[in-house]
Order: C-alpha cells, then structure tokens, then sequence
C-alpha cells in the first residue's frame, strides 16, 4: 500500500460516499513507489466538475473552479490544495500546448492513455482494501521504474506534436530520476524539436531550471545536446568544462556555467527576471577575474562580483582562493563608495572641485579595498588632496 495523507484519503472518501470515485494521479502515485514524498497529490475522478463542486458544496469543502473547460477543481482542505480532475479524452492541438477540446468520460483508461510518459500514466486508490487492485497500471509504468526508463505512452511522436514540451520534460524526468530515455522515444524526441520553437519561453525555462539544480544536471545536459535542444533554449550554450555537480546548486551558477565561451550573453531571449539577468551576466565575466592568491584580491574580487563573488571564485578560481574570499567577507570589509568614511560632500566642503570628487572616490575606495586599514576619515582627506595635487 502507498502512504496517502490522509487529506487525499478523505477527498476520496467523500466521491465514495456520494458514488464517485478518485484516485491518486500522475507523478505522486510514479513518487511514492520509488520511495520518494510527492511535492503534491494530484487526483481524478469521474465526476464532472459541476458534480465536484456540488458534492463538496454539501460536505462544507471549499472549491476553486480552476479550470471547468478541461474538467479541473481545486479543493482546499486545511490551507492545503489538491487537484482534482475529471476524466477526460484530449482533443487535437493546434496550439502545441492546450487541447482544443476535452471531452469527459466516465473510463480511467481514457483518462490515463492521454498522459506522456508510462511513469506518469499510473492511478493509485487511496481507499484500495487489499481485495481490490491498488493500482492501475495499462503502459507498463511500475516496469519502466524498475528498469529505469522514460518511454512515452503510445507513440511518441504523437505526444510531442501534441506538446513540444513534452521533450524537455523527458529529458527533466531522466536528470532528476536518473532515468535514461527509452531509445524510441529519444529518436521520436530529435524529430519533433523543432516544435520547441512554438513553446513559450517562460514554460521552457521552468523545465531547464529544474534540469540544472536536479542531482542529475550534468546528464541533463549531455541529453540537451544530444538531442539537439540547446539551440531552442540559447544559441550560444556550450556543455561545461566544469561538472555542473560541482558547482553550487543554483540555477544563476550553473546557467552562467553553460555561457561558457561568452563573456557577455544576451539575455533578452530568455525573459529572466532582472535578479537571474544580472547574476548570470555577471558571472559570465570572465574577464575581470583574476586568480591570484591573496587577500587584496579577494577583497578585489568581492568588490567586482558582489553577492556572487563565491561562485565565481567556484567557477573560475581555486579552493584556496574561495577559503579566502570567505574569510575577508566575514571580515565586512569596506567595498563600495558608500561605505568610505567619508563623502563627497565632505570633499566639497573641504575645497575640492565637484567635477572631480566621483573619481576621487573611485580611487579612495580601491585604496581601501587595497589596504582597510586606509578607511579612516582624516587620511582619506589626505589622500583625495594628494590625489589632486598629483
């Protein structure tokens, strides 16, 4: 028997007690026979989502009609959300992401035999009494766990015509399963990627960024290029030098691992947030790094690379040079203008000329960030006139 919260179990129990049934769907049912706790429980059932929101109506159940055209309610139980969806048979795709149409039915089996790959096609019942088959398995998917394998339901060129995300998704499910691509459904993957161009970029870098924090990122990648999907993704990502394993697991790092023969990536395509655009565009950098062991360069490095300074130190620097840079930054070095102690204003009013005070206070803190001990009020006076007098 799989370990049910009993919240799944109680959504199950009232469809039983008003003549419905709900099972356990997709990835928690593929989860919880490989031993690892689903990130959700999705279910279905074959009531209509009218029926649904009725049935829970009696039962005091919150409801959300999230998405009543392909028969998906959201019920709330305790703050907790479950998805709980009709049976259903997809229509045709014409938009490579949506059916146009869903027709409900009252067959699990139609409901399972529109999913993509036989590991995700499995329907558990939560409320199963060991006389009754727990599981509902048609594609072979508890075999494809233990041998395994990502092999898609039906054929494969038909799920991915009908979602080109599907491929990216084969290739998330082998990175962070530790799975390998079942080889017809790797051949079918090569031929339908070139509808990866009409998915949306936003869709696209949800399932890349679950590829590169997975414990399987560097096969994740090796499968990319294998398939030929980085140019669907960013035309100028190269495979690492680096074993992504390596490095730290965060999405920037290892993004920024993969730009590695450019310096200065355009980022636009791929429609980051401006956090994720300049973490990866600075460390992408490459020419500011310098490697040299010491604590003035660490200081300098801090300075250059801010709150990214220790990946990039992973990146391109030594274990050393990291132990170092950890070191000065627990030291809370000075490393910008504003932490000098003293300001332009205080320039002016000693009688330096305004024009020239944003330079002096470049070279003041690269004084500082050379020599700390420099960040006193009175001798940085001292050195802004010496600088001007030079």
């Amino acid at each position: 028997m799989l370990n049910y919260p009993e919240k799944v179990v109680k959504i199950a129990r009232i469809m039983q007690n008003h003549g419905y049934r709900a099972y356990a769907v997709g990835g928690c049912v593929r989860d919880s026979i490989m031993g690892r706790c689903p990130s959700d429980w999705d279910m279905t059932t074959n009531a209509s989502p009218e029926k649904m929101i009725e049935i829970f109506d009696s039962e005091g159940v919150r409801t959300i009609p999230t998405g009543l055209k392909h028969g998906t309610v959201t019920v709330l139980l305790d703050g907790e959300t479950f998805e709980l969806t009709t049976f259903r048979i997809d229509g045709s795709y014409t938009d490579s992401r949506h059916p146009d149409a869903v027709t409900f039915t009252d067959k699990l089996a139609d409901d399972l035999c529109r999913r993509d790959f036989t590991v995700n096609a499995m329907a558990a019942d939560p409320l199963a009494d060991g006389e009754n088959d727990e599981i509902t398995d048609l594609f072979g998917g508890r075999e494809d766990i233990n041998s395994k394998v990502i092999r898609a339901v039906g054929e494969p060129e038909r799920r991915f015509c009908e979602d080109a995300l599907r491929i990216l998704r084969a290739v998330r499910f082998a990175a962070t399963l530790g799975f390998e691509i079942e080889e017809k459904t790797k051949e079918a993957a090569k031929k339908c990627r070139n509808g990866l161009s009409a998915v949306s970029v936003e869709r696209k870098k949800v399932e890349i960024e679950k590829i590169l924090v997975s414990s399987g990122a560097d096969r994740g990648v090796e499968l990319l290029f294998e398939l030929g999907l980085e140019e669907y993704i960013h035309p100028d990502l190269v495979i690492s030098e680096r074993k992504l394993s390596t490095l730290p697991c965060r999405f920037e790092v290892r993004m920024a691992a993969l730009f590695g023969k450019t310096d200065t990536p355009d980022l636009s395509s791929l429609k980051l947030s401006r956090v994720e655009s300049v973490k990866i565009k600075t460390l992408c950098n490459k020419e500011q790094f310098c490697d040299e062991i010491s604590e003035k360069n660490a200081r300098r490095l801090l300075a250059k690379y801010g709150d990214v300074c220790e990946d990039a130190v992973t990146l391109y620097g030594s274990t050393e040079l990291l132990k170092l840079v950890e070191s000065e930054r627990a030291k809370s070095p000075c490393l910008s203008v504003s932490e000098l102690k003293v300001s332009g204003g205080e320039l002016k009013d000693a009688g330096i000329e305004p024009r020239k005070i944003g330079k002096i206070m470049e070279y003041l803190l690269a004084c500082v960030i050379d020599e700390p001990e420099l960040n006193d009020r009175e001798r940085l006076i001292e050195l802004a006139f010496s600088q001007v007098e030079g």
